[in-house]
Protein backbone atom coordinates (compact mmCIF):
# COMPACT_ATOMS: atom_id res chain seq x y z
CA UNK A 1 0.00 0.00 0.00
CA UNK A 2 1.49 3.27 -0.75
CA UNK A 3 1.58 5.97 1.60
CA UNK A 4 3.06 9.25 2.65
CA UNK A 5 4.32 10.47 5.86
CA UNK A 6 2.14 12.68 8.03
CA UNK A 7 2.38 13.77 11.41
CA UNK A 8 3.28 11.13 14.32
CA UNK A 9 0.47 9.89 16.10
CA UNK A 10 0.55 10.96 19.77
CA UNK A 11 -1.31 8.31 21.85
CA UNK A 12 -2.49 10.03 25.31
CA UNK A 13 -1.71 6.61 26.79
CA UNK A 14 2.01 6.72 25.85
CA UNK A 15 2.83 9.61 23.99
CA UNK A 16 6.30 8.50 23.62
CA UNK A 17 5.24 5.28 22.20
CA UNK A 18 6.56 6.74 18.54
CA UNK A 19 9.04 9.08 20.09
CA UNK A 20 11.69 7.51 16.86
CA UNK A 21 14.11 10.91 17.76
CA UNK A 22 14.45 10.14 21.53
CA UNK A 23 13.18 13.45 22.85
CA UNK A 24 11.73 12.30 25.74
CA UNK A 25 14.30 13.29 28.27
CA UNK A 26 14.15 16.58 27.07
CA UNK A 27 10.35 16.98 27.12
CA UNK A 28 11.05 15.71 31.08
CA UNK A 29 13.21 18.43 31.35
CA UNK A 30 11.50 21.12 30.17
CA UNK A 31 8.35 19.92 32.49
CA UNK A 32 10.33 20.03 35.77
CA UNK A 33 11.21 23.49 34.57
CA UNK A 34 7.96 25.02 34.00
CA UNK A 35 6.86 22.88 37.34
CA UNK A 36 8.88 24.44 39.23
CA UNK A 37 7.86 28.51 39.13
CA UNK A 38 4.93 30.31 39.12
CA UNK A 39 6.67 33.91 37.39
CA UNK A 40 5.75 34.33 33.96
CA UNK A 41 7.73 32.72 31.89
CA UNK A 42 8.85 32.29 27.90
CA UNK A 43 10.57 29.44 26.65
CA UNK A 44 11.89 28.58 23.20
CA UNK A 45 12.12 25.75 20.97
CA UNK A 46 14.51 26.73 18.73
CA UNK A 47 15.71 24.28 15.48
CA UNK A 48 15.74 25.23 11.62
CA UNK A 49 13.08 24.55 9.44
CA UNK A 50 12.89 20.80 9.07
CA UNK A 51 14.18 19.65 12.34
CA UNK A 52 10.67 18.08 14.02
CA UNK A 53 9.37 21.77 16.32
CA UNK A 54 6.32 21.14 15.42
CA UNK A 55 6.28 17.60 16.54
CA UNK A 56 8.17 18.25 19.56
CA UNK A 57 5.82 20.90 20.54
CA UNK A 58 2.75 18.42 20.62
CA UNK A 59 4.92 15.62 22.16
CA UNK A 60 5.38 18.42 25.36
CA UNK A 61 2.10 19.50 25.15
CA UNK A 62 0.35 15.92 25.44
CA UNK A 63 2.66 14.84 28.20
CA UNK A 64 1.65 18.04 30.33
CA UNK A 65 -1.56 17.46 29.78
CA UNK A 66 -1.37 14.11 30.55
CA UNK A 67 0.17 15.49 34.05
CA UNK A 68 -2.76 17.20 34.35
CA UNK A 69 -2.05 20.55 33.05
CA UNK A 70 -4.21 23.06 30.71
CA UNK A 71 -1.82 23.49 27.35
CA UNK A 72 -3.27 25.99 24.29
CA UNK A 73 -2.31 25.90 20.94
CA UNK A 74 -1.87 28.77 18.83
CA UNK A 75 -0.52 28.37 15.10
CA UNK A 76 0.80 31.99 14.84
CA UNK A 77 1.80 31.46 10.80
CA UNK A 78 -2.20 30.47 10.60
CA UNK A 79 -3.08 33.77 12.29
CA UNK A 80 -0.84 36.60 10.55
CA UNK A 81 -3.84 37.91 8.56
CA UNK A 82 -5.08 39.67 11.87
CA UNK A 83 -3.72 43.12 12.45
CA UNK A 84 -2.60 42.33 16.32
CA UNK A 85 -2.16 39.13 17.78
CA UNK A 86 -3.82 40.16 20.84
CA UNK A 87 -7.10 39.49 18.95
CA UNK A 88 -5.95 35.86 18.02
CA UNK A 89 -4.64 35.27 20.78
CA UNK A 90 -7.87 36.26 22.98
CA UNK A 91 -9.93 34.15 19.92
CA UNK A 92 -7.92 31.04 20.83
CA UNK A 93 -8.54 31.17 24.49
CA UNK A 94 -12.36 31.64 23.80
CA UNK A 95 -11.91 28.47 21.33
CA UNK A 96 -10.34 26.34 23.57
CA UNK A 97 -12.37 27.24 26.55
CA UNK A 98 -15.70 26.19 24.17
CA UNK A 99 -14.12 23.16 23.45
CA UNK A 100 -13.93 22.46 27.74
CA UNK A 101 -17.36 23.66 27.83
CA UNK A 102 -16.67 25.86 30.52
CA UNK A 103 -19.83 27.79 32.24
CA UNK A 104 -18.28 29.03 35.79
CA UNK A 105 -15.47 31.65 36.88
CA UNK A 106 -12.75 31.06 33.88
CA UNK A 107 -15.99 31.97 31.50
CA UNK A 108 -16.67 35.14 33.06
CA UNK A 109 -12.73 35.84 33.86
CA UNK A 110 -12.82 35.21 29.66
CA UNK A 111 -15.24 37.60 29.08
CA UNK A 112 -13.85 40.17 31.06
CA UNK A 113 -10.49 39.84 29.29
CA UNK A 114 -11.95 39.88 25.89
CA UNK A 115 -13.41 43.77 27.02
CA UNK A 116 -10.21 44.74 28.34
CA UNK A 117 -8.51 43.46 25.44
CA UNK A 118 -11.03 44.85 23.05
CA UNK A 119 -10.14 48.71 24.31
CA UNK A 120 -6.01 47.51 24.09
CA UNK A 121 -6.36 46.71 20.59
CA UNK A 122 -8.70 49.18 19.64
CA UNK A 123 -5.78 52.05 21.18
CA UNK A 124 -3.09 49.93 19.22
CA UNK A 125 -4.54 50.03 15.79
CA UNK A 126 -3.01 52.18 12.45
CA UNK A 127 -4.93 55.43 11.59
CA UNK A 128 -7.13 53.82 8.77
CA UNK A 129 -8.39 51.40 10.82
CA UNK A 130 -8.87 54.13 13.96
CA UNK A 131 -11.00 55.81 11.17
CA UNK A 132 -13.09 52.74 9.77
CA UNK A 133 -13.94 51.58 13.77
CA UNK A 134 -14.96 54.87 15.08
CA UNK A 135 -14.61 55.80 18.86
CA UNK A 136 -11.38 57.20 18.81
CA UNK A 137 -11.34 60.44 16.88
CA UNK A 138 -13.70 62.94 16.35
CA UNK A 139 -15.82 63.37 13.34
CA UNK A 140 -14.15 66.58 12.65
CA UNK A 141 -10.58 64.69 12.98
CA UNK A 142 -12.43 62.01 10.30
CA UNK A 143 -13.07 64.38 7.55
CA UNK A 144 -9.82 66.01 8.07
CA UNK A 145 -8.12 62.86 7.62
CA UNK A 146 -9.69 62.48 4.21
CA UNK A 147 -9.14 66.11 3.31
CA UNK A 148 -5.54 65.95 3.52
CA UNK A 149 -5.03 63.20 1.38
CA UNK A 150 -5.50 65.40 -1.43
CA UNK A 151 -3.75 69.06 0.68
CA UNK A 152 -0.78 70.39 2.32
CA UNK A 153 2.07 69.31 4.11
CA UNK A 154 1.44 72.27 6.28
CA UNK A 155 -1.94 70.41 6.90
CA UNK A 156 -0.61 67.31 7.40
CA UNK A 157 1.58 68.30 10.18
CA UNK A 158 -1.41 69.92 11.84
CA UNK A 159 -2.93 66.86 11.39
CA UNK A 160 -0.80 64.54 13.21
CA UNK A 161 -0.35 66.95 16.04
CA UNK A 162 -4.03 66.91 17.00
CA UNK A 163 -3.51 62.88 16.49
CA UNK A 164 -0.58 63.05 18.91
CA UNK A 165 -2.71 64.91 21.35
CA UNK A 166 -5.15 62.72 21.55
CA UNK A 167 -3.08 59.88 21.60
CA UNK A 168 -1.62 61.46 24.99
CA UNK A 169 -4.87 61.38 25.96
CA UNK A 170 -5.33 57.37 25.91
CA UNK A 171 -1.71 56.95 27.02
CA UNK A 172 -2.97 56.96 30.85
CA UNK A 173 -5.93 54.28 29.87
CA UNK A 174 -3.59 52.29 27.93
CA UNK A 175 -1.33 51.90 30.83
CA UNK A 176 -3.72 50.96 33.45
CA UNK A 177 -5.86 48.60 30.89
CA UNK A 178 -2.39 46.33 30.31
CA UNK A 179 -1.97 46.01 34.65
CA UNK A 180 -5.68 45.19 34.54
CA UNK A 181 -5.64 42.65 31.64
CA UNK A 182 -2.25 40.97 33.42
CA UNK A 183 -3.55 40.95 36.74
CA UNK A 184 -7.34 39.52 34.95
CA UNK A 185 -5.37 37.25 33.01
CA UNK A 186 -3.59 35.68 36.43
CA UNK A 187 -7.05 35.31 37.96
CA UNK A 188 -8.24 33.82 34.58
CA UNK A 189 -5.43 31.23 34.56
CA UNK A 190 -6.30 30.24 38.39
CA UNK A 191 -9.68 29.96 38.00
CA UNK A 192 -9.14 27.52 35.09
CA UNK A 193 -6.61 25.19 36.78
CA UNK A 194 -9.44 25.37 40.44
CA UNK A 195 -12.39 24.71 38.18
CA UNK A 196 -11.33 22.49 36.05
CA UNK A 197 -8.85 20.55 38.98
CA UNK A 198 -5.47 21.24 36.65
CA UNK A 199 -2.26 22.02 37.58
CA UNK A 200 -0.60 25.09 37.30
CA UNK A 201 0.93 27.31 34.98
CA UNK A 202 -1.51 27.55 31.75
CA UNK A 203 1.29 26.92 29.26
CA UNK A 204 0.62 28.44 25.99
CA UNK A 205 2.11 27.30 22.65
CA UNK A 206 2.83 29.56 20.34
CA UNK A 207 4.28 27.58 16.34
CA UNK A 208 5.13 28.80 13.29
CA UNK A 209 5.84 31.98 14.43
CA UNK A 210 9.10 32.31 12.29
CA UNK A 211 7.13 31.99 9.02
CA UNK A 212 4.80 35.01 10.19
CA UNK A 213 5.56 38.38 7.97
CA UNK A 214 7.89 40.32 9.90
CA UNK A 215 5.68 42.93 11.31
CA UNK A 216 3.44 40.64 13.44
CA UNK A 217 6.39 38.17 14.19
CA UNK A 218 7.59 41.58 15.98
CA UNK A 219 4.25 42.23 17.16
CA UNK A 220 3.31 39.10 18.53
CA UNK A 221 6.69 39.11 20.90
CA UNK A 222 5.70 42.64 22.00
CA UNK A 223 2.43 41.54 22.97
CA UNK A 224 3.44 38.38 25.02
CA UNK A 225 6.40 40.49 26.94
CA UNK A 226 4.24 43.62 27.58
CA UNK A 227 0.56 42.14 28.19
CA UNK A 228 0.74 38.59 28.54
CA UNK A 229 3.36 38.66 31.15
CA UNK A 230 1.48 37.96 33.59
CA UNK A 231 1.70 35.28 36.41
CA UNK A 232 0.80 31.45 36.15
CA UNK A 233 1.08 31.80 32.25
CA UNK A 234 4.07 30.07 30.58
CA UNK A 235 4.68 30.80 26.86
CA UNK A 236 6.38 27.70 24.61
CA UNK A 237 7.95 29.79 21.26
CA UNK A 238 8.61 27.00 18.20
CA UNK A 239 11.21 29.29 16.11
CA UNK A 240 13.68 29.62 13.84
CA UNK A 241 16.00 31.76 15.42
CA UNK A 242 18.22 32.66 12.00
CA UNK A 243 14.64 33.64 10.84
CA UNK A 244 13.52 35.25 13.66
CA UNK A 245 16.32 37.44 13.47
CA UNK A 246 16.06 38.32 10.20
CA UNK A 247 12.36 39.71 10.80
CA UNK A 248 13.95 41.65 13.71
CA UNK A 249 16.41 43.61 11.29
CA UNK A 250 13.83 44.26 8.72
CA UNK A 251 12.06 45.91 10.91
CA UNK A 252 14.43 47.73 12.99
CA UNK A 253 17.15 48.00 10.29
CA UNK A 254 20.02 45.57 9.96
CA UNK A 255 22.48 47.20 12.55
CA UNK A 256 19.28 46.21 15.28
CA UNK A 257 21.27 43.39 17.56
CA UNK A 258 18.78 41.29 17.25
CA UNK A 259 20.36 38.79 19.79
CA UNK A 260 20.23 41.83 22.32
CA UNK A 261 16.75 42.41 21.57
CA UNK A 262 15.50 38.76 21.67
CA UNK A 263 16.86 38.28 25.22
CA UNK A 264 14.24 40.72 26.38
CA UNK A 265 11.60 38.62 25.69
CA UNK A 266 13.03 34.84 26.15
CA UNK A 267 13.89 33.96 29.57
CA UNK A 268 15.35 30.74 28.33
CA UNK A 269 16.36 29.18 25.00
CA UNK A 270 16.46 25.16 24.12
CA UNK A 271 18.12 24.54 20.52
CA UNK A 272 16.69 21.01 19.68
CA UNK A 273 19.72 18.63 18.80
CA UNK A 274 19.67 17.33 15.46
CA UNK A 275 18.01 13.83 15.66
CA UNK A 276 19.90 11.00 14.06
CA UNK A 277 19.49 10.22 10.49
CA UNK A 278 19.62 6.89 10.70
CA UNK A 279 16.95 6.71 13.24
CA UNK A 280 14.32 8.83 11.47
CA UNK A 281 15.17 7.02 8.24
CA UNK A 282 14.49 3.45 10.16
CA UNK A 283 10.99 5.79 11.32
CA UNK A 284 10.74 6.73 7.50
CA UNK A 285 11.06 3.07 6.51
CA UNK A 286 8.08 2.04 9.42
CA UNK A 287 5.91 4.72 8.09
CA UNK A 288 5.79 4.34 4.79
CA UNK A 289 5.53 0.64 4.89
CA UNK A 290 7.92 -0.37 2.92
CA UNK A 291 9.07 -3.84 4.31
CA UNK A 292 6.10 -5.17 2.07
CA UNK A 293 8.21 -4.19 -0.54
CA UNK A 294 11.32 -6.03 0.24
CA UNK A 295 9.19 -8.76 1.77
CA UNK A 296 8.35 -9.98 -1.64
CA UNK A 297 11.89 -10.02 -2.79
CA UNK A 298 14.80 -12.64 -2.58
CA UNK A 299 17.43 -10.57 -0.37
CA UNK A 300 14.90 -8.56 1.42
CA UNK A 301 17.13 -8.31 4.37
CA UNK A 302 20.37 -7.37 2.72
CA UNK A 303 18.99 -4.99 0.44
CA UNK A 304 16.68 -2.79 3.20
CA UNK A 305 19.39 -2.92 5.60
CA UNK A 306 21.89 -1.54 2.55
CA UNK A 307 19.72 0.92 1.64
CA UNK A 308 19.15 2.46 5.27
CA UNK A 309 22.56 2.70 5.96
CA UNK A 310 24.00 3.79 2.89
CA UNK A 311 21.01 6.51 3.02
CA UNK A 312 21.38 7.77 6.68
CA UNK A 313 25.46 7.89 6.04
CA UNK A 314 24.68 10.24 3.30
CA UNK A 315 22.32 11.93 5.05
CA UNK A 316 24.42 13.39 7.59
CA UNK A 317 27.19 13.95 5.24
CA UNK A 318 25.52 16.29 3.10
CA UNK A 319 23.70 17.65 6.87
CA UNK A 320 20.25 16.69 5.75
CA UNK A 321 17.23 18.19 7.24
CA UNK A 322 14.44 16.14 8.70
CA UNK A 323 12.45 17.55 5.75
CA UNK A 324 15.08 16.69 3.39
CA UNK A 325 15.71 13.29 4.82
CA UNK A 326 11.93 12.95 4.09
CA UNK A 327 11.10 14.01 1.06
CA UNK A 328 13.98 11.85 -0.18
CA UNK A 329 12.29 8.74 1.32
CA UNK A 330 9.33 9.57 -0.26
CA UNK A 331 10.79 9.69 -4.17
CA UNK A 332 12.82 6.30 -2.90
CA UNK A 333 9.10 4.61 -1.42
CA UNK A 334 7.31 5.39 -5.19
CA UNK A 335 10.45 4.45 -6.95
CA UNK A 336 10.37 0.79 -4.86
CA UNK A 337 7.08 0.46 -5.92
CA UNK A 338 6.88 1.56 -8.95
CA UNK A 339 9.74 -1.14 -10.18
CA UNK A 340 8.93 -4.91 -11.08
CA UNK A 341 10.04 -6.93 -8.40
CA UNK A 342 12.72 -9.35 -10.55
CA UNK A 343 14.28 -5.93 -11.77
CA UNK A 344 17.75 -5.23 -9.84
CA UNK A 345 17.65 -2.82 -7.72
CA UNK A 346 20.79 -1.81 -6.52
CA UNK A 347 19.77 -0.46 -3.22
CA UNK A 348 23.21 1.03 -2.38
CA UNK A 349 22.82 3.16 -5.56
CA UNK A 350 19.60 3.95 -5.60
CA UNK A 351 20.40 5.73 -2.01
CA UNK A 352 23.60 7.35 -3.79
CA UNK A 353 21.53 8.68 -6.47
CA UNK A 354 18.42 10.19 -4.40
CA UNK A 355 21.23 11.76 -2.19
CA UNK A 356 23.33 13.35 -4.45
CA UNK A 357 20.01 14.56 -6.28
CA UNK A 358 18.73 16.33 -3.16
CA UNK A 359 22.44 17.39 -2.42
CA UNK A 360 23.84 18.56 -5.75
CA UNK A 361 21.70 18.62 -8.47
CA UNK A 362 23.95 19.83 -11.51
CA UNK A 363 25.97 17.07 -10.28
CA UNK A 364 23.61 14.22 -10.57
CA UNK A 365 22.43 15.87 -13.72
CA UNK A 366 25.95 14.74 -15.30
CA UNK A 367 25.79 11.62 -14.44
CA UNK A 368 23.31 11.15 -17.44
CA UNK A 369 25.78 11.78 -20.20
CA UNK A 370 28.52 10.52 -21.26
CA UNK A 371 31.64 11.21 -18.90
CA UNK A 372 35.16 11.42 -19.55
CA UNK A 373 37.30 10.07 -16.87
CA UNK A 374 38.23 13.80 -15.26
CA UNK A 375 34.94 14.30 -15.11
CA UNK A 376 34.04 11.15 -13.11
CA UNK A 377 37.51 11.38 -11.12
CA UNK A 378 35.87 14.93 -10.22
CA UNK A 379 32.47 13.94 -9.24
CA UNK A 380 34.15 11.38 -7.37
CA UNK A 381 36.48 13.86 -5.40
CA UNK A 382 33.56 16.20 -4.30
CA UNK A 383 32.06 13.41 -2.57
CA UNK A 384 34.60 12.31 -1.15
CA UNK A 385 35.44 15.61 0.20
CA UNK A 386 31.83 15.61 2.12
CA UNK A 387 32.43 12.12 3.54
CA UNK A 388 34.91 10.92 5.84
CA UNK A 389 37.00 8.68 3.93
CA UNK A 390 38.55 7.77 7.45
CA UNK A 391 35.06 5.18 8.58
CA UNK A 392 34.78 1.85 6.48
CA UNK A 393 31.20 2.72 5.74
CA UNK A 394 32.16 6.06 3.93
CA UNK A 395 35.13 4.45 1.84
CA UNK A 396 32.68 1.65 1.02
CA UNK A 397 30.26 4.33 -0.27
CA UNK A 398 32.48 6.30 -2.22
CA UNK A 399 34.26 3.28 -3.82
CA UNK A 400 31.18 1.34 -4.71
CA UNK A 401 29.58 4.87 -6.46
CA UNK A 402 33.35 5.35 -8.50
CA UNK A 403 32.77 1.51 -9.96
CA UNK A 404 29.33 2.49 -11.20
CA UNK A 405 30.77 5.35 -12.66
CA UNK A 406 33.48 3.09 -14.22
CA UNK A 407 31.09 0.40 -15.35
CA UNK A 408 28.05 3.00 -16.45
CA UNK A 409 30.19 5.58 -18.40
CA UNK A 410 33.61 4.84 -18.76
CA UNK A 411 34.80 2.81 -21.46
CA UNK A 412 36.98 -0.53 -21.25
CA UNK A 413 40.38 0.90 -21.97
CA UNK A 414 39.69 3.19 -18.93
CA UNK A 415 38.07 0.84 -16.29
CA UNK A 416 41.58 -0.96 -17.24
CA UNK A 417 43.57 1.70 -16.61
CA UNK A 418 41.62 2.43 -13.54
CA UNK A 419 42.25 -1.21 -12.16
CA UNK A 420 46.26 -0.92 -13.28
CA UNK A 421 46.58 2.33 -11.20
CA UNK A 422 44.92 1.10 -7.97
CA UNK A 423 46.84 -2.40 -8.13
CA UNK A 424 49.96 -0.52 -8.18
CA UNK A 425 48.27 1.22 -4.97
CA UNK A 426 47.87 -1.78 -3.21
CA UNK A 427 51.38 -2.53 -3.34
CA UNK A 428 52.86 0.77 -2.93
CA UNK A 429 55.08 1.89 0.13
CA UNK A 430 54.11 5.60 -1.09
CA UNK A 431 50.32 5.30 0.08
CA UNK A 432 48.32 5.49 3.49
CA UNK A 433 46.76 2.20 4.52
CA UNK A 434 42.89 4.35 4.20
CA UNK A 435 44.55 4.71 0.25
CA UNK A 436 45.42 0.97 0.15
CA UNK A 437 42.45 -0.15 1.73
CA UNK A 438 40.21 1.90 -1.06
CA UNK A 439 42.04 0.48 -3.63
CA UNK A 440 41.11 -3.39 -3.14
CA UNK A 441 37.73 -1.96 -2.17
CA UNK A 442 37.41 -0.47 -5.56
CA UNK A 443 38.59 -3.62 -7.58
CA UNK A 444 36.75 -6.34 -5.99
CA UNK A 445 33.87 -3.98 -6.38
CA UNK A 446 34.83 -3.47 -10.29
CA UNK A 447 35.49 -7.01 -10.65
CA UNK A 448 31.77 -7.99 -9.01
CA UNK A 449 30.61 -5.42 -11.68
CA UNK A 450 32.32 -6.63 -14.92
CA UNK A 451 31.10 -10.13 -13.73
CA UNK A 452 27.57 -9.01 -14.01
CA UNK A 453 26.31 -7.12 -16.47
CA UNK A 454 23.06 -5.67 -15.57
CA UNK A 455 25.45 -2.84 -13.38
CA UNK A 456 26.33 -1.70 -16.52
CA UNK A 457 23.04 0.02 -17.05
CA UNK A 458 22.28 1.06 -13.29
CA UNK A 459 23.00 4.69 -12.99
CA UNK A 460 21.25 5.27 -16.31
CA UNK A 461 18.27 2.72 -15.19
CA UNK A 462 17.34 4.52 -11.43
CA UNK A 463 17.81 7.93 -13.16
CA UNK A 464 15.48 7.42 -15.52
CA UNK A 465 13.35 6.44 -12.84
CA UNK A 466 13.82 9.00 -10.44
CA UNK A 467 13.29 11.54 -13.06
CA UNK A 468 10.00 9.82 -13.98
CA UNK A 469 9.23 9.91 -10.40
CA UNK A 470 9.99 13.98 -9.53
CA UNK A 471 7.78 14.53 -12.93
CA UNK A 472 5.05 12.63 -11.87
CA UNK A 473 4.89 14.47 -7.98
CA UNK A 474 6.22 17.86 -9.64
Amino acid sequence: MLTKHTEIEISRENPFNNDKLGRKKIVENLTLLIQSTNQPFVISIEAPWGWGKTTFINLWKTHLEILGHTCLYFNAWENDFVQDPLIAFIGEINKSIGEMKSNGKSAKRLKKLQSIGGKLVRHALPITIQIATQGLLSQESVKKASDILFTSSDEIAGYASKLAEEQIRHYDSDKRGIIEFRKELTEFAKSLTEEKSKKPPLVFFVDELDRCRPDFSIALLERIKHVFNAEGIVFVLGIDREQIEESIKSIYGQGMKSDGYLRRFIDYRLRLPMPSPESFCKFLFEEFHMHEVFAKRRDRLDEQDTLIRVFSRLAESFGFSLRVIEQCFTEINLILRTTALDTGLFPDILAILVALRAHKYETYAMLGKKLTYPQAEKIIKEMQQDLNMEDSLSSTISAIFESHLLQNNLEEDVRNSVYKTNETIMGSDNHSEAEKDYARRLISFMRDFAIDKRYRRSIEFLSSRLDAIKDLMA
